[in-house]
């Protein structure tokens, strides 16, 4: 038997591929999904590095106009440290002005991976060109809607910030305004991993969309948090490479965000959102599968399972 038959029939002397061997949960899923896909994760990732391009250099260039500030002659005259902040607080406010039409670029890029990344999470095939460009057309506008509040949203935080800390010194109630917007901020970032999953699987309108993130989010919130912290981590490493100034550290993460991160995270999210969906939305709609891409589960174990309920119970 030669290799591209091998490849087709399969190796001769192996078991058939069965429903038992399909994955019990989401965890063991993803890492099959993340060996089968790695090599197509960086196709994706450079589909979605094209739009993040203006965030990644308008980044940089803050950054490097940051660290040639002239710290020592600014502290050396009179209220040094405060002309200092002052200086770097005007950095970080035009830094995050110019984010906004950075990150609103990115919203359609970011629907197209995320169809791509919801198949795979599932287990389903998808055609890495055409279903990007098909979902990019098909949801641009929602993902606007969605990048455009993204932009917003670090320019709001920081306004609140500096202006009701301010107030708060001199007004303890200014502090009700202050949490009420970080409160929002942190929302938000918690309601991202969802969004674009489920405009890219449901035909829901804007409003629809934003309402169910939030019910989603607030009710799954461990797993949120938790998809949220593994894509973190690397921006905190870079970030913390960029503050001591650790060339290395800064050269390796921005290696992994041009060839791997952002389809990475979006990976992330899809697996998690998949988990969600299946427990409050698809069992809702009529038609909608359950636990694709997962073992069916055995009726007995289901069985079984009530019954250790209900002695736990008793």
């Amino acid at each position: 038997m030669g290799f591209f038959d091998r490849l087709y029939y399969g190796k001769a002397g192996k078991r058939d591929y069965s429903e038992m061997d399909m994955p019990k949960n989401r965890m063991s899923l993803f890492f099959l999904v993340l060996k089968d896909h790695i090599f197509d994760l960086v196709k994706v990732n450079v589909l979605q590095l094209l739009f993040w391009l203006p965030f990644l250099f308008w980044t940089y260039l803050n950054v490097f106009a940051l660290q040639n500030i002239d710290a020592e002659t600014i502290l050396a005259q009179e209220n040094g440290s405060m002309k200092l902040l002052s200086s770097m607080s005007g950095y970080l406010v035009m830094w995050l002005i110019g984010l906004i039409p950075c990150v609103l670029i990115t919203g359609p890029s970011s629907a197209g991976s995320a169809y791509i990344m919801r198949n795979w999470a599932r287990d389903q095939h998808a055609f890495l060109f055409s279903d990007y460009k098909d979902a990019f057309r098909s949801n641009w506008k929602q993902a606007l809607g969605v990048s455009c509040i993204s932009g917003l949203v670090p320019v709001l935080a920081y306004t609140a910030v500096t202006y009701y800390g301010q107030m708060a010194s001199a007004n303890l109630l200014m502090i009700v305004p202050l949490v009420l917007v970080l409160s929002m901020t942190l929302l938000w970032t918690l309601m991202l991993p969802l969004l674009y999953p489920m405009m890219v699987g449901y035909e829901l309108r804007f409003g629809q969309l934003l309402k169910n993130a939030f019910l989603m989010a607030a009710a799954c919130l461990p797993q949120i948090l938790f998809a949220r912290l593994v894509t973190f981590v690397p921006v905190a490493i870079l970030a913390l490479g960029i503050y001591i100034g650790n060339g290395i550290v800064v050269l390796v993460m921005s290696l992994y965000y041009m060839l791997f991160g952002f389809a990475f995270s979006r990976l992330v999210y899809a697996s998690v959102a998949n988990g969600v969906f299946d427990k409050y939305l698809n069992p809702r709609i009529e038609g909608a599968q359950v636990g694709m891409g997962l073992r069916p589960q055995d009726p007995d174990e289901v069985f079984d399972d009530e019954e250790d309920e209900e002695e736990e119970d008793e």
